[in-house]
């Protein structure tokens, strides 16, 4: 039995120059009906922050992610946002004593009339906690979107959502 050289073997495994092109071309269809759907889910941010001014430098209050009313004395700030549906939630911390600023048109609703939140994280409460120990407000929308805002009984934790109505 006689021996290939190297050379008789690379070019036995090499595919001809017009189908390797469709080769590549079929790739690239299979690779973009693959990932294009996909790449969706990479529109999904979440940012977290110790300070409101942290949230500032870092443009959050101008791209409309984080409310310009959020206090400048919040702290521990939670948010995610997604930007292909505009839809976001945002959850800090206050000085209790401190009142919050809310725009006029919040408006307070019974907890469980909201509209749920578009994302599931592990720093937003369940449902039974936000109806149980939240009061909750409903605000003018936003692009479509439902608004509201939660203030914990203890006045010391605030939610922000917008979110698709139901």
């Amino acid at each position: 039995m006689r021996r290939q050289s190297l050379q008789e073997v690379q070019d036995a495994q090499r595919i001809p120059t017009s189908r390797s092109s469709a080769y590549s071309s079929v790739k690239l269809a299979v690779a973009l009906v693959l990932c294009v759907p996909l790449s969706a889910c990479g529109l999904v941010m979440d940012s977290a922050f110790d300070t409101t001014q942290e949230a500032i430098d870092a443009d959050m209050v101008d791209k409309g992610w984080i409310p310009d009313w959020v206090p400048h004395a919040a702290t521990h700030l939670r948010e995610v946002h997604d930007l292909d549906s505009n839809t976001s939630a945002l959850a800090f911390t206050k000085p209790r004593t401190l009142p919050l600023k809310l725009p006029a048109d919040c408006r307070a609703i019974a907890s469980g009339d909201s509209d749920p939140v578009a994302f599931n994280r592990n720093w937003w409460p369940g449902e039974a906690t936000l109806n149980g120990s939240y009061r909750v407000l409903r605000c003018t929308p936003q692009s479509g979107k439902s608004v509201f805002v939660a203030v914990s009984r203890s006045e010391d934790r605030v939610l922000f959502w917008r979110t698709y109505p139901r």
